[in-house]
């Protein structure tokens, strides 16, 4: 008895909507077919939602390579255009399939492809597919432009410190979270590292953005936040073709804000060597007498040590090895030391904000206060247009211009008096509280703005850290 032919069936659903026909309609059309023919389907597989404009798809090379292997005669479609929309594609692939004894076939367009005459009315399909194909880039394409002259990015998804109104079809301010991304460029120009903010946003249960009604609960990492902040989207503008150009949207980030930031993150990548170093301190000790940056090296027996090479081969002053865990012990002595002042400083301010709460009014207060003087002073103007003497509104004026400056006076006292620590001292603390977890480079990168250490080798290697 006869071997029946092997077909495999290949279903790939489409991306666009309107098209997206269900992958088991398609299964139930070719398993028809294939009955009818008298053919055995052996295998099945599937692209579910991936574009036909692309010939790299696994189902397709998992079908090519079952033909060549001689394992299957038949590749079986629901339509022509399931296989590709590439003409190219589609000839290479039928060339293949021909010259290792298979063939391809459409359960509902059934064409002989033995004839000439059907080897053309497959062409004619092939081509209708990719001429469609071709037109719906074209009309993507005209959209997107349309978009972007109007100062629209081409697509809708949410980004972070925005939320997309559909009825404007525009990125509003988020309130929630457009203060938190202008604030997370401001640390970072002020000297927080990614690794903190990414710490401190995930501390705080700040979640990523949403994307397709899924709640960003992902936590953040380095690459994503770097992903955000490097996009100028929060500065009214987004990227289109590689251009940045004006958008509709309004800016939620200062651009000189921007432009710092991205300034700051050029200078701190121009810092390669040093940051790819296993020791703690590279490019931050230096020799007193030539000024030399010393080294870290490794001597036999596994000790480590920081030298300078220069006094060390030249004679023309003393120099030599100093252990890297005597200078970097130093250096976390005086991160110690600075950390107590750090919090000294920060009770001195709460102390100071309570006496200044017990000695007066409470900063809402005085607002509150101020902004009746401000009124009042309006009011007085339109006393004038109903015919208040000039003498008299010279008189009241500056009875409220006064009362109005005295209230400054109060408040910058109390806003004083609470200031909140600066970033570079809540880096401090935390960077002591971290510091066995962290890794050397975010360690180095802190320190690297806080220090800079000189060995004098004449006076008995001794270390100073001076600070910055």
């Amino acid at each position: 008895m006869a071997r029946k032919p092997r077909a495999v069936a290949y279903l790939r659903q489409s991306t666009a909507r309107d098209e997206s026909i269900s992958l088991e309609l398609q299964e139930t059309a070719c398993r028809d077919y294939a009955h009818r023919q008298g053919y055995d389907v052996v295998a099945v597989e599937a692209d579910p939602g991936i574009s036909g404009r692309t010939f790299a798809r696994p189902g397709v090379q998992a079908v090519m390579a079952m033909v060549e292997r001689g394992d299957v005669d038949v590749i079986l479609l629901w339509k022509w255009s399931r296989w590709s929309r590439n003409r190219l594609d589609w000839y290479v692939a039928a060339d293949k399939a021909q010259h290792a004894g298979g063939r391809i076939e459409s359960a509902t367009e059934p064409i002989d492809t033995s004839t000439s005459i059907g080897r053309l009315s497959r062409g004619m399909m092939i081509e209708i597919a990719a001429f469609e194909s071709d037109r719906a880039g074209d009309q993507w394409r005209e959209a997107h432009e349309r978009r972007v002259r109007q100062g629209r990015p081409h697509h809708g998804k949410n980004r972070f410190g925005y939320r997309y109104d559909p009825v404007q079809k525009l990125h509003v301010p988020d309130p929630d979270t457009a203060p938190i991304v202008e604030d997370l460029y401001q640390r970072y120009v002020d000297g927080t590292s990614i690794y903190r903010l990414v710490q401190w946003l995930n501390q705080q249960g700040i979640p990523t953005v949403e994307h397709a009604g899924k709640r960003g609960t992902h936590a953040w990492s380095e690459s994503t936040l770097r992903g955000t902040l490097d996009n100028p989207f929060p500065t009214g503008r987004f990227i289109y073709r590689g251009e940045i150009v004006d958008g509709a949207h309004e800016p939620i980030v200062p651009l000189d804000l921007w432009e710092a930031y991205r300034q700051k993150r050029q200078h701190r990548s121009k810092r390669p060597r040093a940051e790819a170093s296993q020791y703690l301190l590279s490019g931050l000790v230096r020799c007193k007498a030539c000024g030399t940056v010393m080294t870290g090296c490794r001597a036999t027996g596994g000790v480590s040590y920081y030298r300078c090479a220069t006094g060390y081969t030249s004679g023309n002053h003393t120099g030599g090895y100093v252990r890297c865990s005597t200078i970097e012990s130093e250096v976390k002595a005086e991160l110690r030391r600075l950390a107590s002042r750090i919090d000294r400083a920060a009770q001195e301010r709460v102390e100071a904000t309570r006496g200044a709460q017990m000695a007066g009014p409470s900063l809402s207060v005085l607002e509150g206060r101020r902004k009746r003087v401000t009124t009042s002073m309006a009011n007085l103007a339109l006393q004038v247009a109903e015919g208040l003497p000039g003498d008299a509104y010279e008189e009241a004026l500056a009875a409220l211009v006064a009362k109005r400056d005295a209230l400054d006076a109060q408040i910058a006292a109390v806003r004083a008096a609470g200031a909140a620590p600066a970033p570079v001292g809540e880096g401090v603390v935390a960077l002591l509280e971290d510091w066995e977890v962290l890794p050397v480079a975010h360690r180095r990168e802190m320190l690297g703005r806080l220090f800079r250490v000189t060995v004098d080798f004449d006076a008995g290697r001794r270390v100073v850290v001076h600070h910055l």
